[in-house]
């Protein structure tokens, strides 16, 4: 991104309805989930969502069957594609 100004849009996803899913089931639900609904914000597919390292390591934090109750994300537009990090 040299100089190049991308387009940033932060959002706030909230992950309660992945706690219905069983345990097993939860975080990669939660990742799947932070993509569609990014991409439905976006406007754009889900096969143009990359999630980050660091957003993926903490969706990953807690294990298989406990992931964040809420994530805020901020999405940066490269080329085509978004790229999803944390906020902060």
């Amino acid at each position: 991104m040299s100089g190049s100004a991308s387009e940033e849009k932060v959002i706030s996803i909230n992950l309660r309805r992945i706690w219905d899913y069983s345990g097993y089931a939860r975080t990669p639900k939660a990742v799947r989930f932070i993509r569609e609904q990014a991409a439905r914000h976006l406007k754009t597919s889900v096969d143009n969502i990359k999630i980050d390292e660091s957003l993926n390591a903490l969706i990953w934090s807690r294990g298989l069957k406990k992931p964040p109750r809420v994530v805020k994300i901020k999405a940066e537009k490269e080329e085509d594609k978004y790229i999803l990090k944390l906020a902060n």
